[in-house]
């Protein structure tokens, strides 16, 4: 796409860049009205949706202990049949909990007529009316189960409670109607200990009628669902007892009560209570789509009026560019013809202080001094051949000056022949020491080395000062093996050594000592070298660690010339080569002597140590 764009004309790219923004703006417009439209349907479904729920919750629950108060006064006995029974202070429901063994046939007739006339005179909806004891004795409404098929019923195996209990949907054997079963505590009016439990079997045709035909959308609807994840109602009689995970609703998550869950590619609006006296879960469900039909239609007109929006740019955009380029096309025929080495060519420019009549106006300044600058380009290169030129010779110089050493070589060499022949080891020893050390320095081309090499080279220096004061001079070189692979600018050491010769040793005729030792410092090695001589004068070691400091911040302009292999030199070239953070420090001691540290990195960035 971009070796494209680059191949485009400008006003191709000016209408390109229109369409491009406006894609952009109406894309982002469409998506920011998207974002904020589909949050403010979620929230109103979420509203309506609780509002709804919660209230179906509390008319369920006002329901249920409707139907539980209306069986307290049959439960306790406030009914009286003494006329036909000759019952005085309690019911036969209360005589049967307690024992059933000295009970007639008739009586026990009796109970059921009470509760099958409960159920024809108060609510029509309930199946069936069942009374449980203590000692799990049942006797029901109508019919008889055995004691397997009362197992299989959801509250029978349930120890009796004195909370109202309420069973979500089931089927009793044989049967096809869905069930919910309400369990009454009944307690004896003699001490108001439990005595058992009146369990109603019921139809969801009062539940049916509370939901109705209420719809949200047009394929949303509600649903129950009991604690244990089982469907206590649905409008799909299929689903109803089964547990939700078997079911098409399995994707269905109810860990929040408000969400957006996405199904099938389809995205669906969530929102649930529970009610206080089941705890079943009031679920309201509706696809995003139907709740947000306003949105379809935000979409669609965004669609229209970027159609719109790029048909009137390809309108009128390219009138628009004519005119923005037409001054820039005659701009680059002035250049291509500067090109050619026309710099007598300049550009139209016309009233305007637009950026091209800028433009125009800057190109004619730079034709205007281009001939200029070729003349004074001309002169310069003319002097940088001269300086070449210059250069050439003192390279040739230098060349030169590096074969007169080796008539010091060659002399030093026929010296110590002389003093081997004629016995005199000393001479023969020092004329070997400094024809070493003059070729070691006259190498040119190695400008860092190992410290190893270099205090090899130092050796030789005091060898030979220990041959001129042999008596009373003392040196000692104490650098562990492992350091000695470090690298290090070439004569660092010996220049610092041969001061303290001359400044600290030579003064006292020799009765002096010199010892260089190295330690770590992090990643750097410290390299010391301490005399016991007088020690430096305050002014002077002052005068010295401020042009140690000059060099440190302004290499190469704190340097003297009488400064060829001083200490200033050789921190000069450590600060050049490693950096500021390297490089010499002295500390002196009055009559006591002078500790040199020269600081160099051990462990290298580059990894090489």
């Amino acid at each position: 796409m971009k070796q494209l764009f680059q191949r485009l004309s400008l006003r191709q790219k000016i209408v390109a860049s229109f369409i491009s923004i406006a894609l952009v703006a109406v894309l982002s417009m469409n998506y920011i009205s998207h974002f904020y439209y589909s949050r403010a349907t979620q929230q109103d479904f979420y509203n309506i949706a609780e509002t709804t729920t919660v209230g179906l919750n509390h008319q369920l629950e006002i329901y249920i202990q409707q139907i539980a108060r209306s069986t307290y006064a049959m439960n306790a006995g406030v009914l009286r049949y003494s006329s036909i029974l000759q019952q005085n202070n309690s019911s036969l429901i209360q005589d049967w909990l307690r024992d059933d063994s000295t009970m007639s046939m008739e009586n026990r007739y009796m109970i059921r007529e009470i509760l099958n006339k409960y159920i024809a005179f108060n609510y029509p909806e309930i199946e069936n009316i069942y009374l449980m004891s203590q000692d799990r004795r049942v006797l029901q409404a109508s019919g008889s189960s055995t004691d397997t098929e009362l197992a299989r019923l959801p509250w029978y195996e349930r120890p009796l409670n004195t909370k109202l209990e309420i069973f979500p949907t089931f089927y009793e054997d044989g049967r096809t109607i869905p069930l919910i079963a309400v369990a009454i505590p009944i307690f004896d009016v003699k001490d108001t200990t439990l005595s058992g439990r009146l369990v109603l079997h019921m139809r969801l045709t009062e539940i049916e009628n509370m939901i109705g035909n209420m719809r949200i959308g047009d394929t949303g609807y509600i649903l129950m669902v009991s604690p244990d994840g089982r469907i206590v109602y649905h409008p799909g009689e299929d689903m109803l007892a089964s547990p939700i995970e078997e079911t098409e609703l399995s994707w269905l998550t109810l860990s929040k009560p408000n969400s957006l869950q996405t199904w099938q590619g389809n995205q669906y609006l969530v929102s649930y209570s529970i009610s206080e006296l089941t705890g079943w879960k009031t679920i309201a469900l509706v696809p995003l789509g139907e709740m947000a039909t306003g949105l379809q239609i935000a979409q669609i007109s965004a669609v229209v009026v970027m159609g719109l929006l790029i048909l009137l740019i390809m309108i009128s955009v390219p009138f628009a560019a004519n005119r923005i380029t037409r001054p820039m096309i005659e701009l680059k025929r002035a250049m291509e013809k500067l090109q050619t080495g026309d710099l007598t060519v300049r550009a139209p420019v016309t009233q305007g202080g637009d950026e091209i009549q800028l433009l125009s106006l800057s190109f004619n300044r730079m034709a205007g001094r281009l001939s200029e600058l070729v003349n004074t380009v001309y002169k310069m290169e003319l002097k940088e051949v001269q300086t070449q030129l210059l250069q050439k010779e003192a390279t040739i110089q230098a060349l030169q000056n590096q074969i007169n050493p080796h008539l010091l070589y060659n002399t030093l060499d026929i010296i110590k022949s002389i003093a081997y022949l004629e016995g005199v080891p000393k001479i023969e020893k020092m004329a070997e020491n400094l024809a070493s050390f003059y070729r070691f320095t006259a190498k040119l081309e190695q400008s860092e080395i190992s410290l190893a090499e270099e205090l090899d080279q130092l050796k030789r220096y005091l060898e030979i000062i220990h041959i001129r004061f042999t008596r009373h001079f003392e040196s000692k070189v104490y650098v562990d093996d492992k350091y000695l692979h470090a690298r290090i600018i070439k004569l660092s050491i010996q220049p610092i050594v041969e001061n303290a010769v001359k400044y600290a040793v030579e003064p006292r005729n020799g009765k002096a000592a010199v010892m260089v030792s190295a330690y770590p410092e992090g990643n750097d090695l410290i390299i010391e070298i301490a005399d016991n001589g007088s020690g430096i004068d305050a002014v002077i070691l002052q005068n010295l660690k401020e042009r140690l400091m000059m060099i440190t911040e302004q290499p190469n302009h704190g340097v003297k010339a009488s400064d060829s292999l001083g200490l200033t030199n050789v921190h000069n070239r450590l600060v050049l080569y490693y950096g500021k953070d390297y490089g010499v420090n002295i500390h002196s001691f009055p009559n006591q002597g002078t500790v040199i540290s020269v600081k160099i990195p051990f462990i290298r960035k580059d990894n090489i140590s």
